[in-house]
């Protein structure tokens, strides 16, 4: 039930170019000092992203801007980017079907080997989600429309 209420934030859009529903996506890097976070997407001209690490875990905000905004203003400091990418939203759909709560994660069976998607922040606002690899690799295939905002 809880993966429910997650989803009901997303963000539904229609991609201007395949007029597919898409889904915004957000991830909170940069910032000052022992706050800040390393620069895991990298927004390419065309409008993909390229994320080095994919054996790294990557935390993402999934909902309208509430958990990337609290992050950024909050935790990271002035210098600190969002950036915004849109996936299609039946990888949404995936995403949050396999998705298991962090408290837990290791003992759960539906861990997947260590491969499904936490649900982390639960007291913050917003939602902020934790995806390891090959989830990593699949933001970096479908991710599209990508900015910075600042």
């Amino acid at each position: 039930m809880w993966i429910q209420e997650v989803g009901e934030y997303s963000k539904k859009l229609l991609d201007k170019g395949t007029g597919e529903d898409v889904v915004t996506y957000r991830r909170v890097q940069g910032g000052e000092g022992t706050k800040s976070s390393q620069q895991r997407i990298q927004v390419n001209g065309d409008g993909t992203v390229t994320i080095p690490k994919k054996d790294a875990d990557l935390n993402i905000s999934i909902d309208n801007g509430e958990h990337s905004n609290y992050f950024k203003n909050e935790v990271r400091g002035g210098n600190a980017d969002i950036v915004e990418f849109d996936v299609p939203k039946w990888f949404d759909d995936f995403l949050k079907e396999n998705t298991i709560p962090q408290s837990g994660y290791n003992s759960n069976p539906l861990n997947q080997g260590g491969t499904a998607p936490k649900l982390v922040d639960p007291t913050k606002p917003g939602n902020s989600f934790e995806v390891p690899a090959p989830w990593v690799e699949w933001i970096e295939e479908y991710a599209k429309n990508a900015q910075i905002k600042k």
